[in-house]
């Protein structure tokens, strides 16, 4: 067994989390999505589809942490609790690999989409937070 810098498998361990240029600690799920919008195209005479085509991208991140005091979300200034939303920038969202410094993955201009907080008793506190996002990267913007 490999010592944990040399091993090819990314854990949740392996990574940092920067939001905003911000690293962002106690994330407990980070999940991005994708969607490509992509459609069968048909022919009269044929119930087969004849090719299947990509019309849009529609990606989201999501991030469960735990809830911090004076480091929400919303006090870094990564989320809102209301009309707040109105003054915020676009962010880009980066998780780089902390043994190597590599980029993992970029997701650009990120907009907030929602937001929420968990309060229970007898557990920790949590907010959870989704961004829609532009575009998705490995450290070198892609083009049309």
């Amino acid at each position: 067994m490999s010592i944990v810098k040399d091993q090819p498998a990314h854990a949740g361990h392996t990574i940092r989390l920067k939001i905003g240029g911000i690293e962002v600690g106690r994330g407990q799920r980070l999940n991005g999505n994708r969607s490509f919008g992509t459609e069968n195209q048909y022919e009269i005479g044929s119930i087969m589809p004849q090719e299947s085509v990509p019309l849009k991208v529609d990606g989201s991140i999501s991030l469960e942490k735990y809830r911090i005091r004076k480091k929400s979300l919303a006090e870094l200034g990564l989320s809102s609790y209301g009309a707040g939303i109105l003054n915020m920038n676009v962010i880009d969202i980066e998780v780089t690999d902390k043994y190597t410094g590599d980029i993992v993955i970029v997701y650009r201009s990120c907009t907030l989409s929602e937001s929420s907080e968990d309060f229970s008793a007898n557990s920790m506190s949590g907010e959870n937070a989704t961004w829609k996002y532009l575009s998705a990267d490995y450290g070198t913007p892609e083009t049309e």
